[in-house]
């Protein structure tokens, strides 16, 4: 029989598309395979809340078997209330080292990473019961009471952390520094987020193995105008607040220009109507690449990314990308590749949407071909799982 492999996720559906769901179903997907590969979550689906809204139970799905533990306590406006407190504390220590943005105590800092949930004894008994029998187990994202407590029950070193670490002001938590440098192996999505983890956990080594990316070429979506796209969930913490307080400042200082902006995924927003603004909901996936494939430029506004996987899907679509400066990962995807636009304000992001929309198809080929060529030479299958399944066999063998 084969080994088997953990990987522990809060949520873990087929209808959850990006960020650490992806990735998570994704390894275990590439490391299926070879091993017998269970995925450990939760019963929630809605992050907001971390209500059960699923069965506990096994599922199997693609020959893997997705483990679900009841909920005991989700989010409640309690966390918000804290969620305030860490802010306003971590805009108060702008000028301290990283390593001392907050003075909160242990206890107060683990009562809110609880507080933010989802919290799931019951699978932390099962890690404190089973780890044996798994030959490797792997945790992600860094920021939930899963990871913390799940890495607490084991009883042995052959796990590993999967951070997907963000900018963000929980990532300063010294909780979360300590869980990180804690960990046998740390993988990683790409290099700046390495650095990153180096800057704020002072946590030097691991490896970046970071994901694939669909790489087939499909045919552009012809749509009545030209327009940008943005993909994923539709969020102020994605920095969509800005791209559409920005865009609206393109249409002022464009009048004439007839470029729209169109949007896919799950509102949390909510967009309304405005001019020139179209809002697809949830699309599938070949009409999303067809899409991005016939976009002006793909915008990623995100100030918060550990590898962005719809801008690496645009890019490897030939699409020309446009992104927020203030994300290290993505400044990084746009100076490896040496295609792309970059902007740190409003009055940037309207210049890039000018500069975008008068490219000729000369110039946005060019673009398109240097964006595709980075994702091919870096983000292939088989470099992917190569890279994933030494991890394994580092853990197993410990």
């Amino acid at each position: 029989m084969n080994a088997r492999i953990a990987i522990v996720v809060p949520r873990c559906h087929e209808r959850l598309v990006g960020g650490a769901e992806a990735l998570a179903w994704q390894y275990a997907q590439l490391l299926s395979k070879q091993y017998a590969v269970e995925v450990l979550t939760s019963t929630a689906f809605d992050y907001m809340r971390w209500d059960n809204d699923l069965k506990a139970g096994v599922e199997e799905r693609e020959g893997i078997s997705i483990r679900r533990f009841h909920v005991a306590r989700g989010r409640t406006p309690y966390f918000h209330s804290l969620h305030r407190n860490l802010l306003d504390a971590f805009a108060r220590s702008a000028e301290k080292p990283p390593q001392a943005r907050y003075c909160w105590p242990e206890a107060l800092e683990e009562e809110f990473i609880r507080a933010q949930g989802p919290n799931c004894p019951e699978l932390e008994a099962h890690l404190a019961a089973h780890a044996d029998d798994y030959a490797a187990v792997f945790f992600l994202p860094y920021l939930y009471p899963m990871t913390l407590d799940g890495i607490r029950a084991m009883p042995h070193r052959r796990w590993a952390l999967v951070p997907a670490l963000h900018d963000e002001p929980p990532a300063y938590l010294k909780t979360f520094a300590h869980m990180a440098r804690s960990a046998p192996r740390v993988l990683w999505n790409a290099e700046a987020e390495r650095r990153l983890g180096a800057r704020i956990w002072n946590l030097d080594g691991g490896n970046v193995v970071s994901m694939t990316v669909a790489t087939e070429l499909v045919t552009p979506a012809r749509e009545a105008s030209p327009y940008v796209l943005y993909c994923g969930r539709i969020d102020v913490s994605k920095g969509c607040q800005q791209l559409l307080d920005g865009f609206a400042a393109f249409k002022a200082a464009h009048p004439q220009s007839d470029l729209q902006l169109v949007l896919t995924g799950n509102d949390v927003l909510g967009i309304g109507n405005r001019r020139d603004v179209r809002y697809l909901g949830f699309v599938e996936e070949q009409r999303k690449f067809e899409l991005m494939a016939g976009a002006v430029a793909f915008v990623q506004p995100s100030p918060y990314e550990s590898l962005s996987i719809v801008l690496l899907e645009a890019m490897a679509q030939g699409t020309p990308m446009i992104v927020n400066g203030q994300c290290e990962v993505l400044v990084d995807h746009v100076n490896m590749s040496g295609s792309g636009l970059i902007y740190r304000n409003q009055r940037e992001f309207v210049d890039a949407l000018a500069r975008a929309s008068a490219l000729d198809a000369r110039k946005r080929s060019r673009q398109g071909e240097k964006a595709r060529d980075y994702v091919l030479a870096n983000y292939s299958r088989e470099q992917v799982t190569a890279r994933l399944q030494a991890e394994v066999e580092a853990l197993a063998s410990a």
